[in-house]
This record gives structure tokens, C-alpha cells and sequence, in this order.
């Protein structure tokens, strides 16, 4: 099969890639046991609109819920481990640090174990709080949190026809006001209260200062209102403010000005004609809009030197804007400045302040408050090291056994011992018109014990670099990196770029070598191509896509789909949908929806239905059960129909329903209920591989009770029961996890889960205890962590007597110990 230009550029892009990449020679073969940790890496990618976080996935996980639903410092995600992951639902599984690349400003810490029957917790806290929606993409090694933030997109210049900009959020609930100062703790139940930011504003009144303690800022009029009705029932004088404060209203709050450069003198060059003066207007916001602002900085700056003439106001803000979207700050905010002297009393003269005050208050305050300028050019390096250590022991012991019968001998004891290393470097440079990132994550995982089949492995998960062009909207990406939307599943060696050639469109390509083992350089024998064209309408709530994406294995085709994935992203409610389907399969990859509402009386309601295939369907699902490692191989013995017939065998349908309901009770307890359906269809048997029969629908229920400051102020409590059925048989939990203070940077954590499991396959049951405990360190970018824990089960054998009751039981005893800490340094 001859090859065509486009696998020849891959092939040569494959040969860069690898000297970038440290591993094992090619060819590899795929890892076939469980794998030693269950996150891969958390990747944080920071746009001018928008924070995306893609979480990658060493198995295949799925997405149950998440709490809090949509607004938090910290969300916890329940993800069920499928069959790949090797895990033990009634084991507790080893907890994990795991790395994040980027956003050091953004993600505090990261931390995955388990807190109930089943379900992978996976932990993210943030810098402050967070409004964000979840999503999982077609493939369940990846996960996606989108953090929405609408300051990032107020600084955009948007222009159709004239020059519009987006409002800028300046309303504010106003919930108490008093002489004296608010505590930190009035701040944080006000959080707490409202699910929005609070703060302390101050007025001066007949000479005395007031204190304001308020929520917001807020975007619209309409969601203000809707706080302010909240607010009534805990803070009966609260009333709307609108623009008055330092948050809302201060054009120089928490600034430091420097020198700016001077502008272009009026009235420096003849007179146009009004009709020259028009058409050179119009062609400069057309070249705006076409994201031409060379150009349009020229035209603009040519009327700027004109004589006063109608409309040289509008060109004077359209200046403004085309210098900050071209990324030229100090230029515009000398232009907004020469708006607002010339033209304080027009129409505009607040909008422009408003965009004036943003870049300000940009140039003196990080994200967070902490003094920085994030607009600094040059590089600046960040990132971080860890390490982890775990020592896990299980042993297993039988009971007196039936009269007249031998003794069963227990299995030998085994021992999981491992030590995680992960460094993770970002490294970034912002120019007037070009930014660059340089991004590694990379680590080294030693494994003891019998587990131990290569004893080491070096491992890289992200290991590339990516130039904005700013003016051209062009964003390209080289190396190892992680995507989970637009087609692409997880983690590839290639090409990623992205067009945003209007406003509200843009084209992302992508192509290379998808990656399943990290500690494996470049493999050729896998390639892709994605083609999307993404929509996301200025100033509006929500955006969507539209993908294309094949993929080759071999010399046969892979996977061929199409698909389109939407999101909504309101103060009310969120909606993210998915649909991916295979042409050349036939099949239905993927359809999920995924959404979440604030009701009224503090309720909040979330809904999940997906249909998906399980794992996605790819030719290469038929390698699965085979001793092969290669479809070329099982050409040797299959035709190319056969082998997509076993692929498609090789992969069930599997369907998920869940419905999460919450809410506050009081001002420290928040309760959640969870219902949720699953069932995975059948498989055939072929190829030498034994049919798999269908799980039928599995029904669980989970109730929660979470509360705060219950012993001392900062302290953390769950209490979770679950009732349900499993693949295994049905299971009743209980769990209970505290996690307080104890002095200066230092927690605690104490955990108790106990389960029962009456399986269905032997009528015996097992009954399981485990305790641990976790004491952690954090302050500032160091991270300490130490845990102890132990299971305790017992279960009836599979010896009877003649009555058939079980005589013989066998007894379980594990022990674990894990240490962590994580150094991270920002610029």
C-alpha cells in the first residue's frame, strides 16, 4: 500500500517527536495488566476566554457527579473505575497525587482515592472559587472541566458594522453594612450562603467609614436581582448597588501607573474629504473584524492625526481596541486615556473607562490578588516536583474447613510497592503580538513486588510547544499532548493548530500518533486526523462544535466519525452535549448529555444520560482477547471484513443514567441524593474469545451529608450510604471521611468505610472494615502527605457442607502506607 504525503509528513514529524521523547524502542507491546496509577496527568490550558482542564486517564473511568455541582473552591468528581483499571471495588485503592501541568495560579492541588463503595473521588481545589461544568468525550480515559470566567473575555474587542463591546459586570448585592470591620468568616459564610463571590467594600459617610460586606461582581441586572431574593431571607437589608464600589466601579482601583506611550497629535495632516474620511473608517473595522489589526492600527492612526471631524470619537475607541487585541496594552491604555480627556461627556466614555479599568487593574493584580504583571514580557518558568511512596500488603487466610474435606490453601501473601517521581515544568513568553508555551510533564515510576514485570519506567505525558500569533488568531501546538473533544481521544504525538478567522468562528486541525504507553516513544503504526470548526457567539452563554475525525491502524481503517458536541454555561444552569458516530462502523460511539439546574429554595438538580460503546470503537478493539499485538499480525489468519466483524464483537454498548439533587441545610450541612442506572450490553463469541453476557440494568442509590465547621472552623465532613447492585451482586456502604485543622498548616483525616457484599454468583457474603487516616501539609507551593490505612474482610468460602451452608470462610488483612509532598515554585 503505497503511502500517502500526509503519513509521510506524520512519519518525519514522528522522528522530531522522538528525540524530544525518552522511552523504549518501538513496538512495545501494549500493557496488559492493571495500571499503576489511575491519573496520568491534569493539563490546564489558559485562554483569553476561557480555563480548560483535561484530565487523562491510565483506564477507562465514568463520569458519575460531581459536588458541588457547579460553583466551588474545590469539587469533588465520583468516577467509577471500569474493567481495565484492575480495581477491586471492595479494596481501597492506593490514593494519588497527580500531576498538573500548568496553571499553578489556578489549581492548588490535585488528590484521587477512594471515599465510597465503587466510586474513584478525584478532588480538584482551586486558588479561589470556581464557577465550572464538567464533561467527558468520547473516549472514558479523559475528562474536561471548563472553568468559566467572563473577565477573561471582556477585554476582547468584538466589532460588526461599528465598534461593540461587551458589557462589563458591575452590579454588586449589597448584604449588610456596619461601622465595624466584617471577620473573614462573615466573608465566607456570605460564600457559603449565596454560592458567589464575596467582599468587603468601604464608604465614607458624615466623615465615618462604613463597611460593605457584598457579593458579586455580577454580569447581569436579571442575576443580581435573583441573588438579591436569596439574600432577603439571611441579610433582610440587602439591597442591588450598581457600579459603586472598587470591584464594580474604581477606574484606578489597586493600580500602579507607569509612563505611557505618547499618542499621535491631532490635527497633524491635512484634511480628508468626508467621504475619505468614511471609507478609510470602514475599511479599519472591517480589517478589526477580519483580525487585520496591522492594518487597522495604520488607518486608525492616519485619522488620528486629522483634524476634528464627526466621527473621529468612534476611531478613537476603535484604536483603543485594535491595539489591546493586538496586544499592544500600554498603546491602548494611552488611547482610552486620550478618549476620556478629549471626549469625557460621549456615549462611550464609560465603556471605554470600563475597558481602561480592566487593564489596570490587569498591569497591578494577578489572579487572586497577588501582586504581579502577568503582561511581563520575557519568560517566565514555573512548575514543580513530586514524589510519592506506597507500600501496600495483603494476606489471606482460611478458616476451619467441612468434616472429611482437605484444607484449602490460601493464597501467598503480596505486597504493591511503588515510588512515583513527576516534574512538570511550564515555561511561557508574551510578546506584543506572539506568545509562547513550552510545556513538560514527564516522571519516573519504580514497582517492587511481584507486580513488578519491567521494574521501571520513564514516562512522558506532555512534552511540547505551542506560538499564539494573536493578530491572525493562530494557535499551533508540536509534541506529545492531551485532548479529549473535537474527535481526538486522549493523549497523541503530532500537530495540533487552531484558526479563529472571526469573532465567533474558528477552524482547530489535528494530527499524529495517538499514545496508549506513556513510557513508549512515538508508535507509527496508529495515525490520525481531526478537522472542527467551533462556534462560540460573543457575549452569549453558550458554544459548539462540529468534528470530523479518521483514524488508521496498520494499513486498515480505524475509525471514521463525525460528531458535535455543545455547551451552556448560564448562573442558573449548564448543559454539555455529545454526539460521536462511526461511519465505517456504523455505530453510535457516543451520545451524552449532561446537565445541571439551581432551582429554587437552594436546590440543585443534575442529570447525566449516555449511550456509548465501551471502549470507542476501533478496528482495534479486535486485538482484544488475542494473542496478537499487532493487526497486521491477525492478517495472517483473518480477512480484513473478519477483523472489523471482531472488532465490533469485542465491544458492548454500555447505558448511564444518574439524577444528583443538593442542598444547603442551615449555614454548615449540605445534603445530596444520588440515583443512578447502568447496564452494559452482551458480546458474541469469536475468534477464540468466550462471549460476554449482558449485566442486565443495575440500579444504585447513594446518600450524602456534607458539613462544615463542625469541630473547629475549616473542618471537612462526609458521611455516605450506598444501596445497590453490581456486576458482583448487591452492596450495601457505609463510609464517613472528616478532615480538620491542627495546627498552623497542618490536617487531619480520619476515614471509616465498612461494606457488605452478598455476591450472586455463590450466595456467600463478604463483609469488608477500613480504616485510615491522612495527615497533610499545606501552605504556600509545598505539599506534605502521609496516610495509613487497613482492610479487614471476611468471606464465606466456597466449601460446603451437605446442607449447603458455608463452613469454611477466608479472611483478608491488608495494611498500606503512602507519602507524598509536591514543590512547586510560580514567576
Amino acid at each position: 500500500m503505497p503511502r500517502s504525503s500526509t503519513e509521510r509528513w506524520l512519519r518525519t514529524l514522528a522522528l522530531l517527536v522522538l528525540v524530544l521523547l525518552p522511552g523504549t524502542a518501538l513496538g512495545q507491546q501494549m500493557r496488559a495488566s492493571a495500571p499503576a496509577r489511575l491519573v496520568d496527568v491534569i493539563d490546564v490550558n489558559e485562554r483569553d476566554d476561557q480555563i480548560d482542564l483535561t484530565m487523562i486517564f491510565n483506564c477507562a473511568m465514568r463520569y458519575v457527579t460531581s459536588l458541588p455541582a457547579g460553583e466551588g473552591p474545590e469539587v469533588h468528581i465520583q468516577l467509577v473505575p471500569l474493567g481495565d483499571c484492575g480495581v477491586n471495588p471492595l479494596a481501597q485503592v492506593p490514593p494519588e497525587n497527580p500531576p498538573i501541568s500548568g496553571g499553578g495560579d489556578i489549581l492548588a492541588a490535585a488528590r484521587m482515592e477512594s471515599l465510597s463503595f465503587g466510586h474513584i473521588t478525584l478532588t480538584l481545589t482551586f486558588r479561589k472559587s470556581e464557577r465550572f461544568v464538567l464533561a467527558q468525550g468520547s473516549d472514558l480515559r479523559g475528562l474536561r472541566v471548563r472553568l468559566a470566567h467572563p473577565e477573561r473575555g471582556r477585554s476582547k474587542v468584538i466589532v460588526s458594522g461599528a465598534a461593540e463591546v461587551e458589557t462589563v459586570s458591575h452590579y454588586a448585592v449589597n448584604l449588610d453594612s456596619r461601622p465595624k470591620p466584617f471577620t473573614p468568616a462573615d466573608v465566607q459564610l456570605a460564600h457559603q450562603r449565596l454560592h458567589a463571590p464575596a467582599f468587603v467594600s468601604e464608604a465614607r459617610i458624615d466623615g465615618e467609614t462604613w463597611y460593605r460586606l457584598r457579593v458579586g461582581p455580577i454580569e447581569r441586572r436579571a442575576e443580581a436581582e435573583r441573588l438579591l431574593n436569596l439574600a432577603l431571607a439571611e441579610y433582610p437589608r440587602a439591597w442591588v448597588a450598581i457600579g459603586d464600589d472598587a470591584v464594580t466601579s474604581d477606574l484606578n482601583a489597586a493600580t500602579v501607573e507607569v509612563a505611557l506611550p505618547p499618542v499621535e497629535p491631532i490635527g497633524i495632516d491635512p484634511l480628508l474629504p468626508q467621504g475619505a474620511l468614511k471609507s478609510m473608517l470602514a475599511d479599519a473595522r472591517t480589517a478589526v473584524a477580519a483580525r487585520d489589526f496591522t492594518t487597522a492600527i495604520a488607518l486608525l492612526t492616519k485619522l488620528q492625526r486629522q483634524p476634528e471631524f464627526p466621527e473621529r470619537a468612534p476611531a478613537q475607541e476603535l484604536l483603543g481596541l485594535a491595539r489591546e487585541r493586538a496586544g499592544q496594552f500600554a498603546q491602548a491604555k494611552a488611547e482610552y486615556q486620550e478618549y476620556l480627556r478629549r471626549y469625557p461627556d460621549r456615549e462611550a466614555a464609560a465603556r471605554v473607562a470600563f475597558r481602561l479599568r480592566i487593564l489596570r487593574a490587569a498591569e497591578a493584580r494577578a489572579r487572586g490578588g497577588v501582586a504581579a504583571d502577568p503582561l511581563a514580557r520575557g519568560w517566565q518558568l514555573s512548575g514543580g516536583a513530586a514524589q510519592m511512596g506506597r507500600y501496600d500488603g495483603t494476606r489471606l487466610s482460611n478458616g476451619a474447613p467441612p468434616p472429611n474435606t482437605g484444607v484449602t490453601a490460601p493464597p501467598a501473601p503480596t505486597n504493591e510497592n511503588a515510588l512515583f517521581t513527576d516534574v512538570d515544568l511550564f515555561a511561557r513568553r508574551r510578546g506584543d503580538t506572539h506568545d509562547w508555551v513550552a510545556r513538560l510533564s514527564a516522571g519516573y515510576d519504580k514497582v517492587f513486588g511481584a507486580s513488578a514485570t519491567t521494574g521501571a519506567a520513564t514516562r512522558v505525558s506532555l512534552a511540547s510547544v505551542e506560538m499564539l500569533d494573536r493578530p491572525h488568531g493562530l494557535l499551533t501546538r508540536l509534541g506529545r499532548q492531551a485532548q479529549n473533544q473535537d474527535g481526538i481521544l486522549g493523549t497523541f504525538d503530532g500537530l495540533f493548530m487552531a484558526w479563529q478567522f472571526k469573532p465567533a468562528w474558528a477552524v482547530n486541525v489535528a494530527a499524529g500518533y495517538p499514545v496508549q504507553l506513556l513510557s513508549v516513544a512515538t508508535r507509527t503504526a496508529q495515525r490520525f486526523e481531526t478537522l472542527a470548526l467551533a462556534y462560540t457567539p460573543p457575549g452569549r452563554h453558550w458554544d459548539g462544535s462540529v468534528f470530523v475525525a479518521q483514524q488508521v491502524f496498520d494499513g486498515l481503517r480505524d475509525r471514521q466519525a463525525v460528531g458535535a458536541d455543545a455547551r451552556y454555561l448560564a448562573a442558573t444552569a449548564s448543559v454539555v452535549a455529545l454526539v460521536d458516530y462511526d461511519l465505517f462502523h456504523r455505530s453510535l460511539n457516543t451520545a451524552s448529555l449532561l446537565a445541571t439546574w439551581q432551582l429554587p429554595d437552594r436546590w440543585s438538580l443534575s442529570f447525566d444520560a449516555e449511550r456509548r460503546d465501551s471502549p470507542v470503537l476501533t478496528t482495534g478493539n479486535a486485538l482484544i482477547g488475542q494473542p496478537y499485538t499487532s493487526l497486521s499480525a491477525m492478517e495472517q489468519l483473518y480477512t480484513e471484513a473478519q477483523i472489523h466483524q471482531l472488532a465490533r464483537d469485542r465491544t458492548p454498548v454500555t447505558s448511564n443514567y444518574s439524577v444528583t439533587a443538593s442542598r444547603p441545610l442551615g449555614q454548615r450541612f449540605q445534603v445530596s441524593a444520588i440515583v443512578a442506572a447502568t447496564s452494559t450490553g452482551a458480546t458474541v463469541a469469536s475468534g477464540g474469545v468466550e462471549a460476554q453476557p449482558a449485566s442486565g440494568t443495575l440500579l444504585s442509590y447513594q446518600a450524602q451529608l456534607y458539613g462544615s465547621d463542625l469541630w473547629r472552623n475549616g473542618d471537612f465532613n462526609t458521611l455516605a450510604v450506598t444501596v445497590g447492585n453490581t456486576e458482583i451482586g448487591r452492596i450495601d456502604s457505609l463510609s464517613a471521611t472528616s478532615r480538620f485543622p491542627i495546627g498552623g498548616a497542618w490536617r487531619l483525616g480520619p476515614r471509616f468505610t465498612m461494606n457488605r457484599l452478598d455476591v450472586s454468583t455463590d450466595g456467600s457474603r463478604e463483609t469488608t472494615y477500613i480504616p485510615s487516616v491522612l495527615i497533610d501539609y499545606q501552605r504556600n507551593n509545598k505539599l506534605f502527605q502521609f496516610e495509613a490505612g487497613g482492610q479487614l474482610g471476611s468471606r464465606e468460602a466456597f466449601l460446603q457442607l451437605p446442607t449447603g451452608a458455608f463452613v469454611q470462610t477466608q479472611n483478608t488483612t491488608r495494611y498500606y502506607l503512602s507519602v507524598s509532598y509536591r514543590i512547586s515554585f510560580q514567576p
